[in-house]
């Protein structure tokens, strides 16, 4: 004979005999429904890989597909690029774009264009640092200045500055320091005029200073043809260069640097705003906008305090 009180223990009121019975039955039919899922729906998985499979895979890889080609590097970049006539005074950035630079390098173009450059020969196309000698002899056959007045008239300028030589001194080879010569200075370099001077030195002044003396083939009017006879006679101090606060700089100030478009300047605000100061130069990575070779291009240029 049991004992009371464990009878008493094991003991169940109306309702809850109730709970243990549905409880019971939930889980019969749980354990029911998955010895039937296990030996009746089998043959049906088998026969639906059998008729679907191939045409499942199939979908699979052209959706994998679909997703490479929207996450590619270059998805503005077209499979082939084709080729048309353009004057690249008047280009907009859309065709920029047709022929297969991507957005922020048209962007560049145009900018660089607003700036005041103008093209006034083919060859001109190769100071832009997005265009490598490759890249060149395929536009060059489709390269085609209209000549107006005006550019007749400033071409006419130039010769005649070039060949102004009065106030400029006799040539002797000398060596210039590109961060702190004046124009008189650069002057007496083989083939720099007045004109020339005074680009270099305007040019300085927007970058906030030189880190390299290739970056005189950026000066709009210098080819190679100009700058390989004086390389050797150029100097390049780094530590003359005035950088940009990006945690004070209003929209202008990074704006008129050569090296940012008008895009780029607004993200940077952007994200000053949404995430407050920039602790390193490097935290410009974080923008989208800001990829590895405009980052490497602005970085000598700018600080955070």
């Amino acid at each position: 004979m049991l004992p009371k009180w464990f009878r008493e223990y094991l003991s169940f009121h109306k309702s809850e005999r109730r709970g243990v019975i549905l409880l019971s039955l939930l889980l019969l039919g749980l354990i029911g429904f998955n010895l039937y899922q296990r030996f009746f729906w089998k043959s049906d998985f088998e026969d639906i890989q059998l008729e679907y499979g191939q045409k499942i895979i199939a979908f699979t890889k052209r959706q994998d597909s679909l997703k490479e080609e929207t996450y590619s590097k270059k998805p503005w970049l077209p499979e082939k690029i084709d080729y048309f006539k353009f004057d690249p005074n008047t280009l907009d950035s859309s065709g920029w774009v047709s022929l297969g630079f991507s957005p922020k390098q048209s962007a560049a173009i145009i900018n660089y264009r607003n700036a005041g450059a103008v093209f006034r020969k083919p060859t001109d196309v190769k100071k832009l640092f997005v265009v490598d000698d490759a890249k060149y002899e395929e536009l060059l056959p489709f390269i085609q200045i209209e000549e107006t007045p005006e550019r007749e008239q400033e071409q006419e300028r130039d010769r005649f500055n070039e060949f102004e030589k009065p106030s400029k001194p006799k040539y002797e080879p000398v060596v210039v320091e590109l961060n702190s010569a004046d124009t008189s200075q650069l002057m007496k370099l083989y083939g720099i005029g007045p004109s020339f001077s005074k680009r270099i030195v305007k040019y300085r002044e927007l970058l906030g200073g030189y880190i390299a003396k290739e970056q005189l083939l950026e000066v709009y009017g210098m080819d190679s043809s100009r700058f390989n006879p004086i390389s050797e006679h150029l100097l390049v101090d780094t530590t003359i260069r005035n950088r940009i606060n990006i945690n004070e700089a209003d929209f202008k100030t990074l704006l008129r640097h050569p090296y940012l478009d008008k895009n780029q300047t607004k993200a940077i605000i952007n994200y000053r705003k949404q995430h407050g100061v920039f602790y390193s130069v490097s935290d410009l990575k974080k923008i989208h906008l800001i990829d590895e070779e405009i980052y490497l291009q602005i970085e000598p240029y700018l600080k955070v305090k």
